[in-house]
């Protein structure tokens, strides 16, 4: 029996938070949470893996760290400490700043993909020569840098060559969508099988799809365990016969038949060395975080200039000769400092609208001071409105909750139902051609009433009047439903589905902008109008659909920081999933 099968606890270290300092939760699993914590003994972040003692999992707890001791390679996440408090087992990782392969499906051009995959196959084939297999290779278990290195993680399943282990002959531990064909079936497994999930990872970066079809778990389980694989050439027969050659010998049901780890890392990087495949550095999430943030505050910057400059005028409180330097300035100040360009521009729309009424003025001011609150993070977000109002003359007015999409899954929605609610409260106090959806005109005298209101609760009774009448609640469900809907768009893995997802996308654009406003709001919409609205955001858009982006928030949620994972058994994740 080995070390870590006889071993039953962990050092006991009581008071181990006058070392350790948690920071913020940075994932779970079915065991254990990982949390982000600093070293203060050592004055460095770490990760801390916390599992729960009293549910009989000391002797895994005590194989990982066996296990991940015995591995000192780069491409391996490195072991710092391991102790206990009685209740919990703790472990210290080091710290690793990125994303995980499966958030960057669809972003890394082949060449880089590849680059990756001869990583992950260094770094597996240091941990076979030292007896370890890892027995569940994915794209969760595998971390992409900032700096473009592959750091592997998560050996809490891993198997020491030559010893015992914690599941018996029959049973299955993994993730059932990179099971190897003898994972699968139950038997024993060994390096051949973290290789074989190594080229489905690979594949997967390649495709955008799995080599084993399935609709279910238990389906592709059973797919797997036969071996039946669509070749990656029926996918994609642009690429390199030599690297089609080596994913199909890594795939092989039979492991005898794959090659080792480090063969198939060589036989990667000769297909990098032949110049088919366009050599460049690996793109990180990092990297096209901070495209977008210099693309949001360069808009952001027009975008304040422009509001300032146009309300100033609707609301001439400031002399005229103000105009300009007032709208330089906000430029200026959000070009530098986004939330600080944000301040100034909500600071000086506040003396107008007190010119406008005191209760006008108290009501801003008690709305402007959350939004700055709220809004520091993405503050361009703030101006959407803005953005679609600057857009309505060129007839691309949708243009503007399309591009919400690219503020993430969530923000993006939100922000588009903002910009419907902001651009119809405008139009409809400005008494303007065109309303919820630019193509009819609301009329009215909201403006008149907001302005006269006695009192500050009654202005802002007719403010919330405004913002929330059926016309503009309906337009910012269509919006917001648009924003929700183009990163599945661009995220599809095959061309003609991306060109579906794009087609029924706009056919039901067309179909409630059509039918929705006549309806529910008996107003007349001119077709005309609708289809040439349609026509130019179709057309933007569908310079997403085609090239596939791979979703519109790349890397929207913000990048992952972790060590260790914390789901011991994907088998049961799956199972919870189907």
């Amino acid at each position: 029996m080995s070390s870590a099968a006889a071993q039953r606890t962990t050092p006991v270290v009581a008071d181990w938070r006058r070392r350790y300092q948690i920071v913020r939760p940075l994932g779970s699993g079915g065991s254990a949470t990982v949390y982000e914590a600093i070293d203060h003994e050592l004055g460095r972040r770490v990760a801390l893996k916390v599992t729960d003692e009293r549910r009989g999992l000391s002797a895994r707890v005590a194989r990982e760290v066996e296990t991940v001791a015995a591995l000192t390679h780069h491409g391996i996440v490195r072991l710092y400490d391991v102790f206990a408090d009685g209740e919990h087992s703790f472990i210290v990782y080091e710290l690793v700043e990125g994303d995980t392969l499966d958030t960057v499906v669809g972003v890394l051009p082949d060449d880089d993909v590849v680059e990756v995959g001869a990583q992950i196959l260094e770094a597996v084939a240091h941990a076979h020569a030292q007896g370890v297999v890892h027995r569940d290779i994915k794209p969760q278990n595998v971390m992409l840098t900032h700096r473009g290195r592959v750091k592997v993680m998560d050996f809490g399943i891993a198997r020491l060559t030559g010893t015992d282990t914690l599941t018996a002959e029959g049973d299955m531990l993994g993730t059932i969508a990179y099971m190897s064909p003898e994972q699968a079936g139950g038997r024993r497994v060994g390096p051949a099988s973290d290789v074989y999930s190594a080229a489905v990872v690979l594949y997967e970066l390649l495709s955008g799809e799995h080599p084993t079809p399935g609709r279910t778990p238990g389906e592709r389980l059973g797919n797997t365990a036969a071996g039946n694989t669509v070749p990656l050439e029926l996918r994609r027969p642009d690429l390199p016969p030599q690297l089609l050659q080596a994913v199909a010998a890594a795939l092989s049901p039979v492991p005898a038949r794959r090659p080792s780890a480090a063969d198939l890392a060589d036989r990667l990087r000769s297909v990098l060395a032949t110049g088919e495949l366009r050599r460049r550095r690996v793109v990180s999430a990092a990297d096209l975080s901070r495209v977008r943030a210099l693309a949001e505050r360069v808009v952001g910057a027009g975008l304040a200039g422009a509001s300032l400059w146009f309300l100033s005028g609707d609301l001439p409180a400031y002399p005229p000769s103000w105009r300009l330097p007032l709208m330089a300035v906000a430029t200026a100040v959000w070009a530098v400092v986004p939330s600080g360009g944000l301040a100034f521009l909500l600071g000086a729309l506040a003396f107008p609208l007190f010119n406008v009424s005191l209760s006008v003025g108290a009501l801003y001011l008690v709305a402007a001071v959350p939004t700055l609150l709220l809004a520091r993070s993405r503050p361009v977000s703030v101006l959407w409105p803005a953005l679609a109002l600057l857009l309505m003359p060129l007839s691309a007015t949708f243009v503007a909750p399309a591009a919400a999409a690219l503020l993430g899954r969530v923000r993006g929605p939100l922000t588009a139902a903002w910009a419907a609610l902001g651009t119809s409260f405008y139009l409809t106090l400005a008494g303007a051609d065109g309303s919820p959806f630019t193509f009819f005109h609301v009329s009215g005298d909201a403006a008149a009433s907001i302005a006269g209101a006695d009192g500050f609760f009654s202005t802002a009774a007719a403010v919330v009047s405004v913002l929330l009448s059926p016309a503009a609640l309906l337009q910012a469900v269509v919006w917001a439903a648009l924003a929700a809907a183009l990163p599945y768009v661009g995220g599809g893995p095959r061309l003609e589905r991306r060109l579906w997802a794009w087609s029924l996308t706009f056919g039901g654009l067309f179909a409630a902008c059509a039918l929705l406003p006549a309806a529910l709001l008996g107003a007349a919409v001119s077709t005309h109008g609708l289809l040439l609205n349609l026509a130019v955001v179709a057309v933007v858009t569908l310079g997403v659909a085609l090239p596939g982006l791979g979703g519109l928030d790349v890397g929207g949620a913000g990048g992952h920081e972790t060590g260790g994972a914390g789901d011991d058994d994907g088998v049961q994740e799956d199972r919870e999933e189907a």
